[in-house]
């Protein structure tokens, strides 16, 4: 997580509590800081960013139970993302809400994904 954007806006990309691991939503910037052009390429990187945030809890797609994305020009995008939604799971299933936005944090984002997993043997 970045300490700058934690100290600046009081944010945290994840937070634990009840059983339960929180994250906040994940954008599809690459390692410049810059969002792709290619709606595909933006959903493949979100997709690996929020990878990487759950594999810091020891945890995977099979652990995420509610997923929630957040869409601009919904639902223009959606083959594209449901694509990457796949691949990402690999099969796991959880529950899902998409959300049609008018604009997103980031300039040019297309797509946020945040999503609640279980820690441990929390399974329901």
């Amino acid at each position: 997580m970045d300490e700058e954007l934690a100290q600046q806006y009081g944010y945290r990309d994840s937070y634990a509590a009840g059983g339960l691991l929180f994250c906040s939503g994940q954008l599809g910037v690459d390692t410049d800081g810059h969002v792709p052009k290619d709606p595909a390429r933006q959903f493949e990187l979100a997709f690996a960013a929020l990878e990487t945030l759950l594999a810091r809890h020891g945890l995977g797609p099979a652990d995420i139970v509610d997923l929630t994305s957040f869409h601009v020009h919904y639902p223009l995008h959606m083959e594209a993302f449901m694509r990457s939604k796949a691949a990402f799971m690999g099969g796991a299933t959880c529950c899902w809400t998409a959300v049609g936005v008018t604009a997103l944090g980031y300039p040019d984002a297309l797509a946020e994904i945040k999503t609640i997993a279980r820690l441990g043997n929390n399974a329901g």
